[in-house]
């Protein structure tokens, strides 16, 4: 629950950088923001902005306010898309080994382990079982806005069960609606 107030007061920042951005920069992503539900749907926006926020969606404009919001909005959209994933490092040779058999036949599992040998998981986009941790979404050291969408199961240890555990009870008490 230690996450709850700083992911509060960053998402209420965001709302005020989205809305001062719509006022220069009207954009279908500030209506998007404002009807988000769940935590899924405001997820989905934040890496909308993110992406939008460093690319000519929104960047294409010559006006330096534009560009000083979207410079504001770039690091906020990256401490709550932290907020919703979560780094997993085999704890040892044999786990390794066992992920990288599970990757190995998943769509984009080439793709899964970072440079500092974790995996990065979506928590929206996994359940945990005992010990075994079934995923759908990861998000690789490959560019990419929204994961790669796979399937794969993930033998757990008992202390990355509790990490996830935590993680995603931390992730329900997002704090929406605004």
């Amino acid at each position: 629950m230690q996450m709850q107030v700083p992911v509060a007061d960053t998402l209420a920042s965001l709302a005020e950088l989205v809305h001062a951005l719509h006022w220069l920069e009207p954009n279908y992503l500030t209506r998007d923001f404002d009807q988000a539900a769940t935590a899924g749907e405001m997820h989905d926006v934040i890496l909308e902005f993110g992406y939008a926020a460093n690319s000519k969606t929104l960047r294409d404009t010559g006006d330096e306010r534009v560009h000083k919001l979207l410079n504001q909005i770039l690091p906020l959209t990256a401490t709550l898309r932290e907020f919703f994933t979560i780094n997993l490092w085999p704890a040892s040779t044999a786990q390794l080994q066992s992920w990288k058999h599970a990757l190995s036949t998943a769509p984009s599992g080439k793709y899964a382990f970072r440079d500092d040998g974790s995996i990065r998981i979506s928590l929206l986009d996994a359940d945990l079982h005992g010990l075994s941790l079934s995923v759908r979404r990861i998000w690789s050291h490959v560019s990419d806005f929204s994961g790669s969408l796979t399937e794969f199961d993930l033998k757990l240890e008992a202390e990355q069960a509790a990490e996830f555990k935590a993680r995603l009870a931390n992730l329900r008490s997002f704090p929406l609606p605004l």
